[in-house]
């Protein structure tokens, strides 16, 4: 029985697929966030500025974004080695 080691991944390469992991998650919750909560408000300002004439307030999107930002916040990559 051969061992094939070309398969084996270090534990540097582990954590790096963990972090990577973590960071798809969170940019799908964002990414559900987005679409639920705060495009709308984007949509309702440029149409109800496009209706009126005026230039879209966009403070109420701005808000959700910061807040979906705030709530799923992306992971900070930790080098132990990089003192």
């Amino acid at each position: 029985m051969n061992i094939d080691f070309s398969k084996m991944k270090t534990a540097p390469q582990l954590q790096a697929d963990k972090d990577q992991q973590a960071r798809d998650a969170v940019l799908a919750s964002r990414r559900s966030a987005y679409l639920t909560e705060s495009d709308p408000l984007r949509l309702e300002a440029d149409y109800d500025a496009l209706s009126q004439g005026l230039a879209p307030d966009y403070t109420a999107w701005l808000a959700s974004v910061a807040a979906i930002k705030a709530r799923y916040p992306l992971p900070v990559d930790v080098d132990p080695l990089a003192d």
